[in-house]
């Protein structure tokens, strides 16, 4: 189901920001519909060069292609920030764009900033300890995005978890549709993309689990760019 929820969002490149010497912002206000309180800030920015040179290290900020859709083709764009959290179907065919991958932890971190190379970006999350039952490791965090930059600009991110036992299944999450349109930047809450459907045999949701849930070997957003510069990720930590 599509939900248009938000307003005047551009998503595109993360950018660790540290304010005051932590990784963590102070009180903020709510006029940018973000919730007051500390928060983790991350920028991801289009780089367009399309290339970083492999670089690995850590940085202040998560770079993507300014383009990275194939050919001549042009981006679905929304009015907004446009979430689709129907869990799409498993599929053994590997998604592609430009990759972050979320990586289980106790803290925030980011631990390579370089999505325009084949290995991906990399940032560490808090999450909580496997629930002997269900395998479940519940994402500690809310996660909200805004756009910034200049208008008409599309960024399709489509997040997807890898099962661990046949090595060639993805699972999709969700879809966050972002294009920045004129006026205020707004922040969208995302939470919907930590969660994975399990499809049953009948290809019905059998119940849905934590991304970072034991039977997935990880969780990582697929970014697809159109000449987005820069988007704003906060992550709350519960």
């Amino acid at each position: 189901m599509r939900k248009a929820i938000g307003l005047n969002v551009v998503v595109l490149v993360i950018a660790m920001v540290f304010t005051g010497g932590t990784a963590f912002a102070g009180n903020v206000g709510t006029g940018n519909q973000a919730p007051s309180g500390p928060h983790f800030n991350i920028n991801i920015i289009g780089h367009p060069k399309g290339g970083i040179g492999g670089d690995d290290s850590s940085g202040h900020s998560i770079m993507i292609p300014l383009r990275n859709v194939p050919g001549t083709d042009k981006l679905e764009c929304m009015e907004g920030v446009v979430v689709d959290d129907d869990k799409g179907q498993p599929t053994t065919v590997e998604p592609t764009g430009a990759r972050i991958y979320f990586e289980r932890s106790d803290h925030f971190e980011i631990i390579d900033r370089d999505a325009t190379d084949s290995n991906g970006a990399r940032i560490k999350v808090p999450v909580g300890d496997p629930d002997p039952l269900t395998g479940d490791m519940p994402a500690q965090f809310d996660v909200y995005i805004r756009v910034l930059g200049k208008p008409n600009q599309c960024m399709h991110i489509n997040a997807y978890a890898y099962d661990v036992a046949d090595q060639t299944t993805w699972y999709q999450a969700g879809t966050v549709y972002v294009s920045r349109k004129p006026g205020k930047s707004t922040f969208v809450r995302v939470n919907e993309l930590f969660t994975i459907c399990i499809v049953d045999a009948t290809g019905q949701c059998g119940g849905y689990r934590s991304a970072f849930n034991t039977v997935f070997d990880g969780y990582f957003w697929s970014i697809f760019n159109d000449g987005t510069r820069l988007v704003q990720v906060r992550l709350y930590q519960k």
